[in-house]
């Protein structure tokens, strides 16, 4: 049963926790997002259509700091009027006063593994799909501050822009044979093409040139679009890890492992036909080679794929992670103020544990620890945070 103390400190730290979060994932959304989306040419009907898709990654890595600085701040309150003394001096346990916070960062680190699968997934398509549809307008906005522009395997650079046309452009491609085209012309223009998702080049009075082998001359206006890399269907094997939802990683590493073992198969077959007809410079040659710079990257996208869901969980429970250490920090400070917890007990905890998870899930990344390793961080902080404050609220009064 929730006593009226515990329901109290739960309300104070909720109120404090909304506060806070909302003040920064504003200053995250509209001085970070916003300014760096316009810093890069977006328009601002494009970034009010990309904030909905940057909020969830906003909201996913202001919550645990938030939860932190909340909960710091109200047991740093309690300690500092003496209230934890007040308690004991009737008899109240003062771990019924934590039990509150356990439980709210429990919640909220559940809410913050959620954030992040939409965040990885959903917002990231989202931001992809609203920066593609704004290609146009961003390589115009670059075009009239650099006079160049560059996107994957095409570059484009021009002596002026005016208006809608680009003045003497010089237009490099590559074809899918991996033949380079050098364009050089009087004037070009160029849009997005919604319906082949690419940028759309008319280009007038130019010359193009072939890997330099051949080259002609066209004095009228050509059509050329350049696809980007847009709505495509999703690949198992080729995915980014990072951008799959948890739901898809399991079957993603049953046909990564498939991959590994057709890999590993086709190796053996060939260097045993290499044995068999004493063709030892089959062994170390270019297609064996191939073969196990293929398998090396099967291998290493299977350590990222089981790494993938761990991280995932392990980042929501940073939340909880962090509040077992500040509880007892907080406490132990006495400070009513905000800038004091902040300095002492906020900026050390957050400092010592993002630098140690990203080591932690770099050594899983590259297969050379268990993918269950990034829990190290959190395990290590709540076992520390356990241990702290039981010896803080078992000192004598």
């Amino acid at each position: 049963m929730v006593t009226t103390i515990q329901r109290r400190v739960g309300m104070e730290i909720i109120n404090l926790f909304i506060l806070s979060l909302i003040v920064v994932t504003t200053l995250a959304m509209f001085v970070g997002v916003a300014r760096e989306a316009i810093h890069q040419g977006l328009s601002m009907s494009g970034v009010i259509r990309l904030l909905p898709f940057a909020l969830p990654n906003a909201l996913s890595l202001a919550v645990p700091a938030t939860a932190l600085l909340s909960v710091c701040c109200v047991y740093g309150r309690m300690s500092a009027d003496n209230e934890l003394i007040a308690m004991q001096s009737v008899g109240i346990s003062p771990y019924s006063i934590v039990w509150p916070a356990i439980m709210i960062t429990t919640l909220l680190s559940l809410a913050t593994v959620a954030l992040i699968n939409v965040s990885f997934t959903w917002g990231y398509h989202g931001i992809q799909q609203v920066v593609m549809s704004s290609v146009q307008h961003i390589a115009y906005g670059v075009l009239r501050r650099d006079h160049s522009f560059q996107h994957g395997q095409f570059s484009l650079v021009v002596h002026d822009v005016r208006g809608n046309d680009l003045i003497a452009p010089t237009i490099k491609l590559h074809r899918q044979d991996g033949q380079p085209i050098l364009i050089t012309a009087r004037r070009a223009q160029l849009r997005y093409n919604e319906a082949q998702q690419g940028i759309e080049l008319s280009i007038t009075d130019g010359i193009a040139q072939v890997d330099n082998r051949a080259q002609f001359r066209f004095p009228h206006t050509i059509v050329h679009t350049v696809a980007l890399p847009v709505g495509q269907p999703v690949d198992l094997l080729t995915a980014n890890p990072s951008h799959m939802s948890m739901k898809s990683l399991p079957i993603a590493s049953l046909h990564q492992r498939a991959e590994i073992e057709r890999y590993e198969k086709e190796l053996t077959v060939r260097l045993g036909f290499s044995l068999l007809q004493s063709r030892l410079d089959q062994i170390a040659g270019s297609e064996s080679e191939l073969g196990q710079t293929s398998l090396r990257t099967a291998r290493k996208r299977l350590h990222r794929l089981a790494t993938e869901g761990h991280r995932r969980w392990a980042s929501g429970f940073t939340c909880l992670a962090m509040v077992m250490i500040g509880i007892p920090l907080a406490i132990r400070l006495r400070a009513s103020d905000t800038m004091t917890t902040f300095g002492i007990v906020f900026l050390p905890t957050v400092l010592s544990y993002y630098p140690l998870f990203a080591v932690m899930l770099d050594l899983a990344k590259q297969g050379d620890i268990p993918p269950q390793s990034v829990w190290c961080v959190n395990a290590l902080f709540i076992v520390a945070g356990s241990f702290m404050l039981r010896q803080t609220l078992q000192r004598p009064a």
